[in-house]
């Protein structure tokens, strides 16, 4: 067996080749490897960050729940108490034009009975002027001072 020149390259090649792949295959699987382990790892954080996510966003649902529950107690809260200030407000109301309706009545009394009174007074005095009058013009001399004597008299006797 006669092997010539390039039987010794081809065989020399196929030995490069073969310590090559050995050498380069262990390097590309353990390069192949550790992107796979790599890529395992990051779809393994990948799925843990999709579950945190759903329970974030179940815990943050469960707050707009609470948020809007809370939200419709708030607005309840506050019609009840616009209806009880309103309420409130109707009753001073009405209390204060009750009271005030009092008030004018007790003004228009007292008026009535002051202007009675001067009334009163007012004839009283055009009656006493009257009777003046008519005393003086029916009265003469001698009966006028028999009367101022009389009224002398009953003075005398009240002291």
């Amino acid at each position: 067996m006669y092997f010539d020149e390039s039987a010794w390259v081809a065989i020399g090649f196929a030995l490069f080749i073969m310590l090559i792949w050995k050498k380069a295959g262990a390097a590309l699987v353990g390069m192949l490897d550790g992107r796979s382990d790599k890529i395992s790892a990051e779809l393994n954080e990948a799925k843990q960050l999709r579950e945190d996510a759903a329970r974030e966003l179940k815990k943050f649902e469960g707050m707009k729940k609470e948020a809007e529950a809370e939200a419709k107690t708030i607005i309840s809260n506050a019609l009840t108490a616009a209806d009880r200030i309103r309420e409130d407000a109707e009753s001073r109301a009405k209390d204060t034009i009750a009271r005030r309706e009092a008030q004018a009545t007790a003004k228009i009394k007292a008026a009535e009975a002051s202007l009675i009174t001067e009334l009163r007074g007012i004839a009283a005095s055009l009656a006493v002027n009257a009777a003046r009058d008519l005393m003086i013009s029916s009265l003469d001399e001698k009966a006028s001072l028999q009367l101022v004597e009389q009224s002398v008299s009953q003075i005398a006797a009240t002291k």
